[in-house]
């Protein structure tokens, strides 16, 4: 203890340990009454805990990002073994899992946009999934698997679903542009018929209630062609040739020009499930010197509905080739529009 001088500095202290680091400490001067003490030594800083890499790797996010790196390993190969599936199932049920448990606990925007890719790569794969695994009887090994029951089902479903993907794909993005923009008819007389429930009926495989109305919607408006022309695919599909090719005689004579009448009558046909009667549209159409292109696009259509990846990829290839020599630039987009969806479903080759 000593008297306050104005003119004294505090002396600086010796290296001493605070915690297990060495720092340099300094008096903490206490004035009472005019004296001054000295206080005990603080610690200027203190060592900052982090959580170790082992240890962030245990959390539900580090696994979570684990698993996605398993996942997508898989996803991108070339090729996909027995083995190499039930990874992808098995790390596909632990992503799952583990969105769930990381919850809204934090930011995982990137994570969930990755896990997306990966059920999109399990839908586009289904099919051959499923195959490699049963071929290589490994199905037993993922009865508990709600990925491998999610595969099973997609795969059971292509087959009856390639007609309704042809129709909300195909005739929802091209062929109503074709229609729009290509092949324009006689625009009927307001109030028109109810053509659009007529598709939706046709689309979800309501064939019979298609037809009845098809038929009563040809009664109020016989002299307008769409009526005619869907009227006529319906009653080809049932089984009545005489009935349907009057009536595609009638929408012949009324449509814009010969080649709009058979390009739609073939969209029409692929999507009443008729694909050997469009076929024969799409070869009329080839066989003519100024339809070429439309000719190509419906045969890849055909293609595509009895699940001709290949085939149809070069039908669209030429349509898209010779629109443009044509000098066809909205069929040409439609053709490169089709090739396009079709090469990004493609799925990953498997080994057999």
């Amino acid at each position: 203890m000593r008297v306050r001088d104005s003119r004294w500095k505090p002396p600086l202290r010796t290296l001493r340990l605070c915690g297990d680091l060495p720092f340099l400490q300094w008096p903490h001067m206490i004035q009472t009454s005019g004296i001054i003490s000295e206080s005990e030594p603080v610690c200027a800083m203190k060592r900052e805990r982090r959580p170790s890499i082992e240890a962030a790797a245990q959390t539900p996010l580090g696994r979570l990002r684990a698993a996605l790196d398993d996942a997508e390993r898989v996803a991108v190969s070339a090729r996909m073994a027995a083995d190499d599936a039930v990874a992808f199932l098995r790390a596909c049920d632990a992503i799952d899992m583990l969105i769930d448990a990381v919850g809204t606990d934090a930011d995982i925007r990137p994570e969930t946009n990755r896990a997306d890719f990966l059920r999109e790569r399990l839908r586009a794969n289904a099919g051959a999934i499923v195959g490699v695994v049963q071929r290589a009887g490994r199905d037993r090994d993922l009865h508990d698997s709600p990925s491998w029951k999610r595969a099973l089902t997609i795969a059971a479903d292509a087959r009856a679903r390639r007609f309704r993907r042809m129709a909300l794909i195909g005739a929802g993005a091209a062929v109503v542009i074709v229609l729009l923009a290509l092949l324009p008819v006689i625009v009927p007389a307001e109030p028109a018929p109810d053509i659009a429930s007529i598709g939706r009926l046709l689309a979800d495989r309501e064939v019979a209630a298609a037809l009845d109305l098809a038929r009563a919607e040809y009664e109020r408006f016989p002299d307008n062609p769409e009526a005619a022309l869907w009227r006529g695919v319906l009653e080809l599909r049932a089984g009545d040739p005489q009935v349907a090719e009057e009536l595609f005689a009638q929408a012949r004579r009324q449509a814009a020009s010969d080649v709009a009448f058979l390009f739609e009558r073939g969209n029409l046909l692929i999507q009443a499930g008729l694909p050997d009667a469009a076929e024969a549209d799409a070869a009329t159409l080839i066989a003519r010197s100024d339809a070429g292109a439309e000719g190509y696009l419906l045969l890849g259509s055909v293609r595509e509905a009895r699940g001709d990846r290949e085939g149809a990829i070069a039908a669209f290839q030429q349509a898209a080739d010779l629109a443009a020599a044509a000098n066809k630039p909205q069929l040409e987009v439609i053709a490169k529009t089709r090739l396009g969806m079709i090469l990004q479903s493609l799925p990953l080759n498997v080994e057999r």
